[in-house]
């Protein structure tokens, strides 16, 4: 499913960029972490926030030696053993994985009693021979990037890339001996219906209507009420999208697995360090895009207003910029519910960079999905003569935003953060198969594309498959360790064991653990270099906690 960026949905926005505009939407409020201020741009309210700094947990995981690698158990993805036990590489499929190829029972931490293992299967999407997994397409996200001026950022097909998925999966066996079956519903981004209505519209076609499925490989992260309808009908998401949940989102909906990205609470926490490390706050000339010889650093946020993004800013970006001396400007975008939406958002975006600018702001930090609101803000400040310097992770997509002609090299200036996608961070001639950031599971999904006779004109468009091999793989991967226990309990509590055994297609590196359904982990240096006109990682890998 696309990830678009300033359009519709996420994936469907397609991951990058994902360029879909779904993230974005009608008002905006700018907000000041002190005292409330009178005026500002048309239609944003200044007022005062505060809060104090919370705890981002502790470190996991270790760091790689080299660009591009990870230490331990990843792997490519040529599928588990399904008996037996110790530690070995099972060759049940395409995608491998390492560490325990014996069959699991429940993690640590998980709840409730499994039946026993030959009951009689009566969870829905389940036969006795036949595994019914839902996807979602968007017919129109290609429409909706062109009409946002990101058209030549693609999406690909996304019913195609699962098609070769699911095929090659079927001729490896299936999914614990079933044969897995997709059953696809339709999203329009250009349809005059809300998000609402067209996902309420899925979930039932998924949930009641004939075949039911078992699980659904979506990136419909933010329609809250579609989340909670495949909660209540006991069906789990496998989702590679870009941010759009906090932590609380896991807990209200333990059978959501998210692979393509940690949690907003998590990025906010570790948002700030990157940048130190970097030297970001430094005087900046946000006339000319230039480095100052002096002068103040004055911080503002662009980001969204809905709950899990005011959070995770609230909680610990806002407080872990005071600690450093910085007052941030806070700049709040409304989502979009429906396609009509977008022209508001994009006024409440040009508001807020007038506010940014005529406050002296001169370091924006860009905290979103889908590179969405940054798609909007980017000409917008080109045109006022606005320069400031960015501090941006993954999520912002600038890459796929230079690629598209969004911005100049002036904008790009100073631009610094992390990243930990390289198909989207990376260009990709800067992204080779044999590549420092490539591994054996990205090169046996491309592989199956390829046999398929599918090629990509971008990046985003190989991001969209290589989710969709994510996700689909994972599915088989747990599935195929507990084979006779075909039921959400023990899909979930079989990922939760993986650790890092089970790396994503295109990631550089991730680990589960009970209670963390978000595995990413793994982050370079990401910053954008004026000689060759591109984002490139550099440093050691790191641990993002």
């Amino acid at each position: 499913m696309p990830i678009a960026l300033p359009i519709a949905r996420r994936r469907r926005l397609a991951p990058v960029v994902v360029l879909a505009l779904l993230a974005t939407a009608c008002g905006s409020t700018v907000q000041g972490t002190t005292a409330s201020v009178n005026g500002g741009a048309p239609g944003s309210a200044l007022s005062g926030s505060g809060g104090e700094l919370g705890g981002s947990g502790s470190a996991t995981g270790t760091s790689g030696s080299a660009p591009g690698t990870t230490s331990g158990t990843g792997g490519s993805f040529a599928g588990t053993s399904t008996t037996g036990s110790g530690t070995g590489t099972g060759s049940s499929g395409g995608f491998s994985t390492t560490g325990s190829s014996g069959s699991t029972g429940p993690a640590a931490g998980s709840t409730g009693a499994l039946p026993p293992p030959n009951a009689p299967q009566t969870t829905p999407g389940v036969t006795a021979k036949e595994i019914y997994v839902g996807l979602v397409y968007d017919e129109n996200a290609g429409a909706v990037n062109q009409a946002a001026g990101v058209g030549s950022v693609t999406t690909g097909d996304s019913k195609a890339n699962s098609r070769a998925i699911i095929d090659d999966i079927n001729a490896h066996g299936g999914v614990a001996g079933h044969k897995l079956v997709p059953v696809y519903a339709r999203f329009d981004s250009n349809s005059t219906q809300t998000f609402d209505q067209q996902y309420a519209a899925i979930c039932q076609q998924f949930t009641q209507d004939s075949p039911r499925v078992f699980a659904v490989i979506d990136d419909a992260d933010l329609v809250e009420s579609y989340r909670k309808c495949l909660t209540n009908a006991g069906v789990g998401t496998l989702s590679t999208s870009l941010p759009s949940v906090g932590q609380d989102t896991f807990s209200k909906y333990p059978g959501l697995i998210q692979l393509g990205y940690p949690n907003l609470d998590r990025l906010a926490a570790y948002e700030v360090t990157p940048l130190v490390e970097q030297k970001y706050f430094t005087p900046w000339n946000n006339l000319t895009g230039q480095p100052a010889a002096t002068g103040a650093v004055k911080v503002g946020i662009l980001t969204y207003s809905n709950t899990p993004f005011t959070h995770a800013v609230d909680t610990y970006l806002v407080p872990a910029l005071k600690k450093l001396g910085y007052d941030p400007l806070v700049a709040r975008i409304d989502q979009v519910s429906s396609a009509s939406g977008y022209g508001t958002q994009g006024a409440a975006v040009k508001s807020a960079q007038l506010t940014f600018a005529s406050n002296g702001i001169t370091h924006v930090i860009s905290f979103e999905a889908n590179g969405g609101l940054s798609t909007l803000f980017l000409p917008t400040a080109r045109s006022q003569g606005y320069y400031p310097r960015f501090g941006i992770n993954s999520a912002s997509a600038f890459e796929a935003l230079n690629e598209a002609g969004i911005v100049d090299k002036q904008q790009l200036n100073g631009a610094v953060g992390y990243g930990w996608l390289p198909s989207v961070d990376l260009l990709t001639a800067e992204n080779p198969l044999d590549g420092p950031y490539s591994s054996a599971n990205r090169r046996y999904c491309l592989k199956v594309m390829r046999d398929k006779g599918i090629t990509f004109t971008s990046g985003n468009a190989e991001t969209v498959a290589l989710g969709a091999c994510s996700d689909l793989y994972l599915l088989k991967t747990a599935l195929d360790k507990n084979p006779h226990q075909i039921t959400l309990r023990s899909l979930i509590s079989t990922i939760e064991s993986l650790g890092s055994s089970y790396q994503r297609a295109g990631s550089i590196g991730m680990a589960f653990q009970p209670g963390r359904h978000d595995p990413t982990n793994k982050a370079y240096h990401w910053a954008y270099v004026a000689s060759c006109n591109c984002f490139r990682y550099s440093g050691p890998l790191q641990t993002v906690p």
